[in-house]
């Protein structure tokens, strides 16, 4: 288990705040409140293959550096991207609780 942090941040940059931020994203696009989690990795299925998502690392579904992985409500979990330069934000990865098979968080 790591220490909570959001990968590409800049010196000096508010990270408690983009996260905060993301956070409402996930709670606006899902209908539903986040919960308090920090969540550093997931073990799950996605698009047909078992996978590791790890924030820091890369998305082997898409290759971009995962931002932050939030989960709202009881087993909905969303998977937040860093957009490659020039690239318009990256619309987040939506997983259900049946596709999660283990949740780390950071410590």
């Amino acid at each position: 288990m790591a220490a909570f942090f959001m990968p590409a941040s800049p010196v000096g940059a508010d990270v408690e705040q983009r996260y905060s931020d993301l956070r409402e994203q996930a709670e606006a696009h899902i209908g539903s409140a986040s919960n308090d989690r920090r969540i550093e990795q997931l073990e799950c299925r996605q698009h047909g293959r078992d996978c590791t998502l790890r924030v820091g690392e890369a998305d082997a579904s898409n290759g971009r550096t995962i931002a932050a992985i939030i989960q709202l409500g009881r087993g909905t979990y969303t998977v937040h991207h860093i957009p490659k330069r020039g690239e318009k934000p990256v619309e987040m990865t939506v997983l259900q609780h049946t596709e999660i098979y283990s949740v780390t968080e950071f410590r």
